[in-house]
């Protein structure tokens, strides 16, 4: 029930939810007092030094339903004064009374106070306080000011003894604290935090920490900076102590130490973290005297999957492959993924060589489980490269890239296999690139050459064709092959280029050779690796228009290999070239798999029998059913690697049409060549085996 009353000086009536003996008593109290509905955010009454403390009348606190209410005084906003309330409500319930230090602006005109406060009951039972102004903090600006920071800072701000007891804090320490951690040692979490913070200030007077602490909201990351000083009110020595929650802070920065160092798709470690992690391997060995290992893992065809299946179905893979190599190796090594298909595996004081190797082969056998993902069955294989510490290298670059090389050597013998480092391997890879930088330089200072070897008529002995083959005039190792740097220029991406200059000096020959009376054919090898990068009709197509040779005298020879690779998009690009005009042909028949199911489905017009079928009397037969394979589609059949006039009648007999050989001629000079054109003589005997063919 609200209360009805008249103030003892005026005879203004009102309705107030305050006792009427309460107001009767407060009211002849010559300080300002005020009570403060907790749960409306107002002032529900004030006594005449109350309001005259505020420039304000009676007349102007009583609203149109004549009852006492009016807002808070400035600065205070309902939801922050709110919560300050409400720590008021919840310190006098449990003390009486508690002093607070407040800053109003009656009157455009900021006043810092000290104030009393204590519960106080009302009629509508409602929680209220009872506040009554002890003293001014003074009128200065600085003191008022000072007062207003404490007041509204996020910053947690408060004084504590020597010994770490409360003896004032903030409104913002006080909603921040949990209830019973009043002692700075019972607000830190750990000990060791409130020795430290201590310890740094006895030393130097001051301290800087981010310490785990309890707070109303749990337990949070503080960011805390302390000071020596002294309580001004007693004058003994005092902690001031301000704290800024930076648990968010952290979290973020958390998240993005981990991102930097984490692979996104597996939640490995990256290349970033595997270099932090392998000095501490490292270190480890270096005290042990045990040795380390380092273990590169990459899986086998893997891009095939992601070409065929999608980049969803090889990302999920690659998770259930990690999963997989992390258990393996737990407890035993830390793992990383460089990125793509390759992951790296660092294992610090194996005990032996045989432990090892075992653990490289559960590696293995883990990886090559089959496993189903998005409705796929699929497996695959790794190829495993495994070099040792301090055996093989001291630093991780070097080791990496030794087992780099060991991995490579697993691919190279077959995949699906493990390797270790040896010695040789760092030789060849030596050779490789030094091959690799003068493969380059041949290029730019014209050490290459096409030399060309006689495709012959079997009945009539005569030059028909003839076969352009790459030759390296090397600055010190002679005229070489181009068996013998091919593939180097495939991994080096150099193929496309030498391909296309190749093509070039061909058909400049052909024209040539056309002009001066002598129309012959003349073919050249694509490699597989060609077909891969795509797009080889078109720079065919480009190299004829500007050499202005005859298309249908230039004769393209195809490996099987590159007949089976990615078959939809050959067979597309050898339509292509049968539709320029170009003559296609299989070479080194018989190598691959060879059946009559794409030779009719390919656009070809002859077979190369391989030389390995010619050399070995005991696989003539293979070369009787090649042919009669080639006769029943209607094939040039061309025999190669003749060398003896034995050979030369079992090919005739076999009714072979044309054949090529050391019998008739090496590869030579396009000059040489010529000169054979011209002679057009039949050999009576080999000439002397001395160039390469």
């Amino acid at each position: 029930m609200t209360g009805y009353t008249e103030t003892l000086d005026s005879n203004v009536q009102y309705h107030s939810p305050v006792p009427a003996e309460d107001q009767r008593a407060f009211a002849r109290v010559d300080v300002p007092m005020y009570i403060v509905d907790v749960s409306q955010t107002k002032l529900v009454w004030a006594n005449s030094a109350g309001l005259s403390f505020l420039g304000l009348s009676l007349s102007e606190c009583i609203d149109a339903s004549g009852t006492f209410r009016m807002d808070l005084p400035a600065p205070f906003d309902d939801l922050s004064y709110q919560r300050q309330l409400h720590s008021y409500l919840s310190r006098v319930t449990e003390e009486g009374r508690i002093t607070e230090c407040i800053t109003v602006i009656p009157n455009s005109q900021p006043v810092s106070v000290y104030c009393s406060i204590s519960p106080q009951p009302l009629i509508t039972g409602n929680p209220a306080l009872l506040v009554q102004v002890i003293s001014e903090v003074g009128n200065e600006p600085e003191q008022v000011r000072s007062a207003q920071v404490l007041l509204y800072t996020t910053s947690m701000i408060s004084m504590f003894d020597e010994n770490g007891k409360l003896i004032f804090e903030n409104p913002a320490s006080r909603l921040n604290r949990p209830d019973g951690c009043e002692d700075l040692i019972n607000r830190m979490c750990n000990r060791r935090d409130f020795d430290a913070l201590l310890d740094e200030l006895r030393k130097t007077g001051r301290a800087n920490l981010v310490a785990l602490m309890h707070s109303s909201q749990g337990e949070r990351w503080f960011d805390l900076n302390a000071r020596s000083g002294y309580d001004p009110y007693s004058g003994s020595r005092a902690i001031l102590l301000s704290a800024t929650d930076v648990t968010k802070r952290l979290k973020a920065e958390h998240e993005v130490r981990y991102l930097a160092h984490h692979d996104t798709l597996t939640g490995l470690a990256n290349r970033s973290f595997l270099e932090i992690e392998a000095e501490r391997y490292l270190d480890e060995t270096r005290i042990t005297g045990n040795p380390g290992a380092l273990i590169f893992i990459d899986l086998d065809r893997f891009k095939t999957i992601n070409d065929t299946l999608g980049h969803l179905v090889g990302d999920d893979l690659l998770v259930v492959i990690a999963k997989r190599l992390k258990e393996v190796v737990e407890g035993i090594g830390f793992v990383a993924r460089l990125g793509g298909d390759e992951f790296v595996v660092l294992i610090a004081n194996f005990a032996d060589y045989d432990l090892l190797d075992d653990i490289s082969r559960e590696i293995r056998t883990a990886l090559s489980k089959p496993c189903k993902v998005r409705g796929h069955m699929l497996q695959v294989t790794p190829s495993i490269g495994v070099c040792t510490y301090p055996e093989h290298g001291v630093d991780l670059d070097t080791l990496m890239r030794k087992a780099d090389l060991a991995m490579y050597k697993a691919k190279d013998l077959g995949r699906d296999r493990i390797c270790f480092f040896d010695v040789s391997m760092s030789r060849e890879a030596e050779e490789r690139v030094s091959l690799e930088t003068a493969l380059r330089q041949a290029l730019r200072n014209h050490e290459l050459a096409v030399h060309y070897q006689p495709r012959v008529c079997i009945t009539t002995n005569r030059i028909v064709g003839a076969e352009g083959l790459l030759r390296w005039h090397h600055p010190t190792r002679g005229l070489v092959s181009a068996a013998s740097f091919i593939e180097i220029a495939e991994e080096a991406g150099m193929i496309d280029e030498i391909g296309d200059w190749v093509a070039r000096e061909a058909m400049l020959q052909q024209k040539q050779w056309a002009l001066a009376g002598h129309n012959i054919a003349i073919s050249i090898n694509l490699s597989p690796a060609q077909f891969r990068r795509g797009r080889i009709s078109q720079r065919l197509h480009r190299i004829l228009l500007e050499t202005g040779a005859s298309a249908s005298s230039i004769r393209l020879e195809i490996t099987e290999s590159a007949l089976l690779s990615d078959a939809n998009e050959t067979l597309k690009e050898l339509n292509a070239l049968r539709d320029l005009g170009f003559t296609l042909e299989i070479d080194d028949f018989g190598t691959g798999y060879s059946n009559l199911g794409y030779l009719q489905r390919y656009p070809v017009t002859a077979l190369k029998i391989d030389r390995s079928f010619i050399a070995d009397t005991k696989r003539w037969p293979i070369v009787q059913m090649i042919v009669q394979m080639g006769r029943l589609l209607n094939l040039t059949l061309v025999a190669e690697g003749i060398e003896t006039r034995e050979q030369l009648r079992q090919i005739q007999k076999l009714q072979c049409h044309e054949y090529q050989g050391y019998l008739y001629s090496p590869a030579v000079s396009p000059h040489t060549f010529e000169c054979l054109l011209k002679g057009q003589h039949t050999v009576t005997s080999p000439p002397t085996v001395g160039a390469l063919a």
